[in-house]
């Protein structure tokens, strides 16, 4: 079973989230998961649920982290515990940020989740009681996934991992980087490859590198002198089991770039370097006309018009992620006023019934005031989102606060998981891009094609700037020669700047 455990947030928010969901520990936020929040903005979207329901508790969100026997449960399956865990004691009602962290032997989960609900703005009691339902949820869905029990021996184990000991300052924090290891891994992998011709002889490679190598789902090597294995996939999805051996097998096909020959000093160092460069440029520029073939491109023409298409469809985009975020922004902000809306429609529709009767009004003239600023709010949200209209003037009308903001949640789901869609889309055209543009670049160095720089437009402005300041003083400049002959003054003088003379 899982270790948990539970502390209270009540500074640094962001930082607490953005640590969790850190790109070298989540496999590029592949493992992270959110419900009723978005991952960029999650504790402003923490911050406005307090607002709208007026909670004064000091607590920003609580921090849980769930913790895994090492070796024994996969990413995807420890994510989804994670997930089941918090359906099961958050019920859906709380915002919160998930993230699988897969960095370490001992793959553990970690939740913020505020401290209030999305429903009623009700505060989530941390204590003893609550922590061990934490406990016994996380215990039954690790039996339902089979997984072990974790005993105190193994706890051990887990503990010293965790205080690991290093020579140096500079050692730890370039290990905590990723310097030491996985950049001369990365390399070692890649000029494996092109001298591999087939998956045992890229291991015999690596071997021969200095390096011990674990198999199991996902391959890891680990280097004399480093204290632990490191997986392949975590330094780049270039580099899992599976694209390792598609890249043996596709060597030839992958491109490098350009060379620029007249301008490296190894080159003209070296004759031998020389010709290896000018071969491996004719083999490149080669291999880059038949990519550019290969995507459908019939001339350097299309592939151009292409490269400029895809930095419109991105700005899209990014406008429809914007647009979906100031939606999920504004239900948000929506809420308190609904809520208002429901608490005073008793005393508005009093009101409606008898317009003209003084005491009544005199008597419920401040509930009636907040009805009407808050409905006034939620008519100008319908108009800038008609497509909920129904959903929110019937639950008005009925005075169902729980249906409207049950579907508000459902909406605000829905639209995260757009988001999402968006957000993959955008990375797969800025990938596309830099493979086209690698494409180009090739191209444009082979053939020796440079593209003028782009002309600043505040330097043209500085330029034109100038030229009307030295018009104008040489302007200047006649009027007083006239000036001085017309008074047969034959000293010499100066003009200066704002058109003073000094003689």
């Amino acid at each position: 079973m899982a270790v948990t455990k539970i502390h209270p947030i009540k500074t640094t928010l962001k930082k607490a989230i953005d640590y969790i969901c850190n790109g070298d520990k989540t496999d590029h936020e592949i493992y992270v998961t959110t419900h009723l929040c978005s991952r960029e903005n999650a504790h402003k979207e923490f911050e406005l649920t307090k607002k709208q329901f007026g909670s004064r508790t000091k607590t920003l969100a609580h921090h849980l982290i769930q913790s895994f026997v090492p070796e024994e449960v996969s990413f995807e399956e420890a994510h989804q515990v994670g997930i089941e865990l918090c359906e099961k004691i958050l019920g859906g009602k709380y915002e919160y940020v998930l993230a699988t962290h897969i960095d370490k032997d001992h793959i553990h989960n970690h939740i913020i989740f505020n401290s209030i609900d999305v429903d009623e703005g009700k505060v989530y009691h941390s204590y003893y009681g609550s922590y061990m339902n934490i406990r016994n949820q996380s215990d039954k869905l690790c039996k339902e996934h089979g997984l072990s029990v974790i005993d105190q021996e193994t706890q051990k184990e887990i503990n010293e991992i965790k205080r690991r000991k290093f020579v140096s300052w500079h050692d730890w924090n370039e290990d905590k980087k990723g310097r030491s290891y996985k950049s001369r891994l990365q390399f070692d992998i890649d000029r494996s490859i092109k001298q591999s011709v087939n998956w045992q002889d890229f291991l015999s490679k690596m071997e021969s590198y200095g390096y011990e190598i674990k198999f199991g789902k996902h391959i890891a090597f680990r280097k004399k002198g480093q204290q632990r294995f490191t997986r392949a996939k975590m330094i780049g999805d270039n580099y899992t089991e599976e694209r390792i051996k598609d890249r043996i097998l596709n060597k030839e096909k992958e491109l490098g770039n350009i060379i620029d020959i007249k301008n490296s000093e190894k080159a003209k160092q070296s004759r031998g370097y020389e010709r290896w460069a000018t071969k491996h440029n004719m083999t490149t520029a080669a291999g880059t006309m038949i990519a550019i073939r290969d995507k459908g491109f019939h001339s350097m023409t299309e592939l151009e018009s292409e490269i400029k298409r895809l930095p419109s469809r991105a700005n899209q985009l990014r406008k429809e992620f914007r647009d979906k975020e100031f939606e999920l922004k504004r239900i948000k902000e929506i809420t308190k006023q609904l809520q208002i809306c429901i608490n005073k429609k008793a005393h508005y529709d009093g009101y409606r019934k008898n317009p003209n009767d003084k005491i009544y009004m005199m008597m419920n003239k401040k509930d009636v005031e907040a009805y009407k600023e808050a409905y006034s709010e939620v008519e100008i949200f319908i108009k800038q989102f008609p497509h909920l209209k129904k959903e929110i003037m019937e639950g008005l009308k009925r005075g169902d606060g729980k249906t409207i903001f049950k579907k508000l949640n459902q909406h605000s789901k829905s639209l995260h998981d757009k988001q999402k869609e968006l957000a993959e889309e955008h990375d797969k055209l800025q990938e596309k891009r830099g493979e086209l543009e690698l494409l180009k670049t090739n191209i444009d160095q082979y053939l020796g094609r440079k593209e003028e720089p782009k002309k600043s437009i505040l330097q043209q402005i500085k330029r034109e700037s100038d030229k009307g300041r030295e018009i104008k003083s040489h302007s200047r400049t006649k009027d007083v020669g006239r000036i001085l002959r017309t008074f047969k003054i034959k000293k010499n003088v100066e003009v200066t700047d704002n058109g003073k003379i000094i003689i």
